[in-house]
């Protein structure tokens, strides 16, 4: 499942330079935004085969959030107030995707609650 990727976010840019500095190092974060955008396209993919069409929708707006938080996050221009408000938007989204795919039996389903809660914690952390 994982690709070896995670251990590259961890290890580096530990410089943090940018306006949003007073949140902390964003490096965890931008790597959990990722693993969970991941977890939801994996998610939609095989709630679409599976004719879930609201679960999927879910997942994939979750997935289009964190992507581009992350992108947000990894320029480090951003003042320290609009970084805690995308955080705290990504959290509730996270939220909200986990309460979905918790409603389902399917393992995909619980793959993406699970790392959907996981970053959920992480952005509340940075908010």
């Amino acid at each position: 499942m994982h690709h070896g990727r995670e251990d590259e976010h961890a290890g580096h840019d530990q410089h943090g330079g940018g306006a949003s500095a007073g949140a902390g190092d964003m490096t965890a974060h931008v790597a959990e935004l990722e693993r969970c955008a991941a977890a939801c396209r994996e998610c939609a993919r095989a709630d679409r085969e599976e004719g879930m069409d609201d679960c999927a929708a879910m997942c994939e707006s979750c997935a289009e959030l964190c992507e581009a938080a992350a992108g947000i996050l990894r320029r480090g221009a951003l003042p320290a107030s609009a970084s805690s408000a995308l955080m705290a938007a990504c959290a509730a989204m996270c939220r909200a995707c986990a309460e979905e795919c918790r409603r389902h039996d399917a393992d995909h389903c619980r793959a993406c609650a699970e790392a959907c809660e996981r970053c959920a914690e992480h952005c509340e952390a940075a908010a």
